[in-house]
């Protein structure tokens, strides 16, 4: 045997320590990095979406209630009667002030007792005082109605009403129309509601 037979399985030895130990230092490194990283841990997208805080779950909710009416004057009596308007088309828009003004709005149709629920876009859920940038409008009223507005459409303000577990309630309260056949008799308005606040 010769001396450079020797050296040449020696270098040879030397080049299969030294594989074995890169590839030991290439794992190593790599499971270390899973580690290191929470991320990995999450085996799906929902868990990933979830911490990031883009969730299908939503953190907020804005909601605006309220009823639309149709007041008379039957037979000349001397109080105003009241009843609810279904199939009312409402919106409530907001307006977001500054130098980029943007407008929001969302809609509903009332339901059989004129009532009315509008879960408002997320957009909007960060803007504070909302009962001072959002309105309630009354758009359309069903074609089979008797009811007419009085005066030209105005927009009824909200009011807050309630808050907790991530839910805000505004209320627009009543919003009122006048029959079409019904005149509001002095009499009849002293009683009821003023002519001043009906639509």
């Amino acid at each position: 045997m010769s001396y450079f037979s020797g050296c040449n399985d020696l270098m040879m030895f030397t080049s299969f320590i030294s594989a074995i130990f890169i590839i030991l230092t290439v794992t190593f490194q790599a499971s270390m990095a899973k580690a290191e990283s929470p991320l990995h841990e999450f085996s799906d997208r929902e868990e990933l979406v979830q911490l990031a805080g883009y969730g299908e779950e939503r953190l907020s909710t804005v909601l605006v209630t309220g009823t639309v009416l149709c007041e008379a004057c039957l037979h000349g009596g001397t109080q105003l009667h009241a009843w609810p308007v279904s199939g009312a088309l409402v919106n409530v828009e907001c307006h977001t002030g500054g130098k980029w003004s943007k407008t929001s709005s969302s809609q509903a149709v009332t339901d059989e007792y004129g009532d009315f629920l509008i879960d408002l876009p997320s957009q909007v859920h960060g803007i504070p005082n909302l009962e001072r940038t959002c309105a309630v409008r009354v758009l359309r009223l069903p074609q089979n109605s008797v009811c007419r507005p009085a005066h030209a459409r105005k927009q009824k303000a909200l009011e807050l009403s309630s808050v907790g577990n991530g839910i805000r309630n505004y209320s627009a309260g009543e919003i009122k129309f006048l029959q079409v056949t019904s005149k509001p008799l002095q009499a009849c308005t002293q009683r009821g509601s003023s002519y001043k606040q009906i639509a």
